[in-house]
């Protein structure tokens, strides 16, 4: 159960919440994605929220095959399953291996077939492990991505690690039918 109640569409709402979920329905399939569904006690934050979330995805550089994947690492490396849930079908029906998605959900370090998945974990696990790139693991990124990639590729990561912290702050329950699968860190 969530520490805070989770607005849904028919949820009472005030006029600035109205306002928000309105611009959201409209782009988002008459569904108020999950992380909103907190965020939205705070109507400003979901407004400034939601066109950096739909920027990074929808409008992103990358492959789906990687920024979904960007989106998993995040997951991962804030233990939430709710987004690793959201996100791993998506990054496999784009290409990423099933292997890689199994080896997250484990905590272990992927066997890498592809160059561009492996700079992307690397930069973003040490980020997250060190709060720090190594400059060869930055020097990699950027080769592969360009420095415009390399501020995405840090954006995306950073905005799905938020969207991991209020789901889990919160206390977000897991979608219908979704089963707790990454292994908790001690």
């Amino acid at each position: 159960m969530s520490r805070i109640p989770v607005i849904t569409e028919s949820s009472e709402l005030t006029s600035a919440q109205r306002r928000v979920v309105d611009g959201i329905l409209g782009r988002r399939g008459g569904r108020i994605p999950g992380p909103y569904r907190l965020s939205l006690h705070c109507p400003e934050v979901t407004e400034a929220w939601h066109p950096l979330g739909e920027a990074l995805r929808l409008k992103s550089t990358f492959p789906l095959r990687l920024s979904e994947f960007t989106m998993i690492v995040a997951a991962r490396a804030m233990d939430c399953d709710y987004v690793f849930n959201a996100h791993a079908p998506a990054a496999i029906k784009a290409g990423l291996s099933e292997s890689i998605v199994d080896a997250l959900v484990r905590d272990e370090r992927p066997r890498f077939a592809n160059a561009d998945e492996e700079a992307i974990y690397d930069y973003c696990m040490q980020l997250h492990r060190h709060h720090a790139v190594s400059d060869a693991a930055h020097a990699r990124a950027r080769e592969l991505f360009g420095i415009p990639g390399v501020v995405e590729l840090t954006a995306l990561f950073g905005y799905y690690v938020m969207v991991a912290m209020t789901l889990l702050a919160h206390e977000m329950p897991l979608q219908q039918d979704a089963k707790y699968r990454l292994l908790r860190r001690a």
